[in-house]
């Protein structure tokens, strides 16, 4: 008995890693993959949400929350996220479908809504600070590196290298 639970034990795997730390909000590599899966099939208004994986971007989006904080101004409401919650759902073909994408990520609806909410948080501080309409995307680009140029130097982000003991020397 002593040996099988000392297998498995010994059989531990890593089953995520931090990717940064942005003041208090802490960046995954599962938030870099399921945001490459929304990308496709979470239409955003905006340019930012519409590339595959990209830490940066995971990265920009906890430097946005953070800038974003507890202002009214920036949450969605309850109903909005929803909303959105149903557009997505109405992606999949069916609901065992849709069901099996949430249990791919390890999700329920309810962590769902709150990824959304996240999401849209940082949709609703870029639409209030950068002017540039969304389909011009060059200029829209531009203003958001000049805002993320003054955001980025004024919020901790700690980086987490993939190979601590390679780092430490």
């Amino acid at each position: 008995m002593w040996l099988f639970a000392h297998l498995l034990v010994c059989q531990a795997s890593v089953v995520d890693r931090v990717v940064a730390v942005v003041a208090d909000q802490v960046v995954l590599a599962t938030d870099l993959s399921l945001g490459a899966d929304l990308a496709p099939i979470d239409p955003s208004p905006l340019p930012f949400w519409r590339s595959g994986v990209d830490e940066e971007r995971e990265i920009d989006a906890a430097i946005l929350r953070v800038a974003a904080g507890d202002i009214s101004l920036y949450q969605p409401s309850p109903d909005a996220v929803r909303l959105r919650l149903e557009r997505l759902r109405a992606r999949f073909a069916d609901r065992a479908e849709w069901t099996r994408f949430l249990n791919r990520w390890g999700l329920e609806e309810s962590t769902m809504l709150a990824v959304l909410s996240r999401r849209m948080v940082v949709e609703s501080y870029l639409r209030r600070n950068i002017q540039a309409d969304p389909a011009n995307i060059d200029a829209w680009r531009a203003e958001y590196k000049a805002l993320m140029t003054e955001l980025r130097p004024r919020i901790r982000v700690r980086r987490v290298p993939l190979d601590l003991e390679r780092s430490a020397r």
